[in-house]
């Protein structure tokens, strides 16, 4: 298909920390909408993962980089459904994905390369500051608070990189029918553009991890109480269906980001009028 040759427009609006909020609340109103899609896919993710863990344990991480921008525009598709209160069927958003499918697989490719580029990166970072790479449950165990911080920071500073370069990549491929190495140039510059928001809406979910990781240590000592040994099963459940909870909520708040900033309108339409979302 034809791709636009215009770069994608950024909105005027001044964003300030507030935005930050109201992308959160947009948030959680779209994922009550969209969660039994997102537990679905994430069903169908985790059996693929293992699947690929018979391979190679190393091989699940790079392949979930890989089909991150897929996941990330399967949610920014069904969030712009329910945004529109659109009538068409939903395997409508499976056929426009479809049609682009070679893009996300190339979005996939650098964000993989990215990934790997960063992570080298890292080792490097740790090697000059004199920490180990890899930790035994002893080593965690006895680490200072000087050195969790500084790893914290050092996982920060490498990981930022690639979370802005496909913030909205694959998004901008959808809707704007954004090459992918244009995506990410845009990607970044649109969270670059509304950094204050971006910023008040990661302390939010950090407030939300925190809050969330109370409520589980809540559940699993009652669970604990009640099933006794056989009661770690079920922890993982809870706490991974907690993770994969506040996981959507962030998908479906970046949704709501990427449509102001890049002054996306409700029905956008494709370049030769027609819907994104047809009957089929």
């Amino acid at each position: 298909m034809n791709q636009q040759t215009n770069p994608p427009i950024f909105s005027a609006k001044n964003f300030t920390w507030k935005d930050g909020r109201l992308w959160f609340d947009a948030g959680v109103k779209l994922f009550k909408q969209v969660k039994n899609y997102w537990y679905m896919l994430c069903f169908i993710l985790a059996v693929l993962m293992m699947m690929a863990a018979n391979i190679s344990v190393t091989f699940v991480g790079f392949l979930m980089v890989f089909i991150s921008p897929i996941i990330t525009v399967v949610m920014m598709g069904l969030c712009h459904h329910m945004n529109n209160e659109s009538k068409s069927s939903v395997s409508s958003l499976w056929a426009e994905i479809l049609t682009q499918i070679n893009l996300y697989f190339v979005l996939g490719i650098y964000a993989m390369l990215l990934s790997l580029f960063f992570q080298q990166v890292h080792f490097q970072l740790l090697a000059a500051f004199n920490l180990p790479a890899e930790l035994t449950e002893t080593m965690v165990q006895n680490m200072s608070g000087k050195e969790s911080f500084l790893r914290a920071m050092l996982n920060l500073v490498t990981n930022l990189p690639v979370a802005l370069a496909m913030a909205f990549a694959p998004a901008l491929i959808m809707f704007k029918h954004t090459l992918p190495h244009q995506a990410i140039k845009f990607s970044v510059l649109g969270v670059l553009r509304a950094w204050k928001p971006f910023v008040a809406l990661g302390l939010l979910f950090i407030l939300l991890f925190f809050g969330v990781m109370i409520l589980a240590t809540l559940i699993i000592s009652i669970v604990m109480a009640v099933m006794g040994p056989a009661s770690q099963v079920m922890i993982n459940v809870i706490v991974l269906f907690f993770a994969i909870t506040i996981a959507g909520i962030g998908l479906c708040a970046q949704y709501q980001a990427f449509i102001e900033i890049f002054k996306i309108e409700k029905d956008q339409t494709n370049q030769d009028g027609t819907e994104i979302y047809t009957e089929i």
